[in-house]
């Protein structure tokens, strides 16, 4: 399921990605949020926060994930809070006291890299190799919340990508499945600043590699 989920965060960079100026944007949208309900082995809801096109973004996660595996049930309770302001990213986990701080310095400039000096139409051509290097495939486009979505499908997974942003995503493996879908989604709304820092009074573990 993460070699999936994996894929899929490569296609999502690829199209997603935007160059302007020799700038890197991860969305086309300045600022936003998305609340998500998951289904499937593991329900709850997803909110996401992000600003200045992806370069601050905040994602708070409530779920149970239940799995059966030959007659036995075992459920994991979760509340984690990620925040990422710029190259650093906060990440802590409410229920098991964990708080990890990482760099992810590397990713950001990677995806400047990739997409220095490149054209949109050189772009969009990098992400269909990328897509067609997982064997993925394009299916069109669909409507979620009334916003005009691209499909795509990696290996046992589709998503539905509006402006960069995952709208919906469907994965399913070895009879575990995961599915999300936007159910309130706002564009370029004021978000306080106070939204991308870490909560008080928590000390992070720092980890080198993100």
């Amino acid at each position: 399921m993460k070699r999936i989920l994996l894929s899929l965060s490569i296609a999502i960079f690829a199209i997603a990605t935007i160059a302007q100026e020799n700038d890197y944007k991860q969305f086309a949208i300045k600022s936003g949020y998305v609340e998500y309900e998951l289904t499937g082995n593991t329900a709850g809801t997803k909110m996401f926060w992000w600003d200045n096109y992806g370069e601050k973004s905040r994602t708070e996660i409530k779920s149970t994930t239940t799995i059966k595996i030959f007659g036995r049930t075992s459920k994991e309770e979760q509340h984690s809070i990620s925040v990422t302001d710029g190259t650093t990213n906060y990440t802590w986990d409410l229920i098991k006291g964990t708080a990890y701080k990482t760099s992810n310095e590397e990713y950001v400039d990677m995806g400047k890299e990739l997409t220095e000096g490149m054209t949109e139409a050189e772009i969009e051509q990098m992400g269909q190799d990328i897509i067609d290097a997982l064997g993925g495939e394009r299916l069109g486009t669909e409507k979620i919340l009334g916003k005009e979505c691209e499909v795509l499908k990696i290996m046992m997974a589709k998503v539905w990508i509006y402006k960069g942003v995952p709208l919906k995503s469907e994965a399913k493996a070895l009879g575990i499945s995961a599915n999300e879908i936007a159910v309130e989604i706002k564009e370029n709304i004021r978000i306080p600043a106070s939204t991308f820092e870490p909560d008080r009074g928590i000390e992070f573990q720092t980890i080198d590699e993100y």
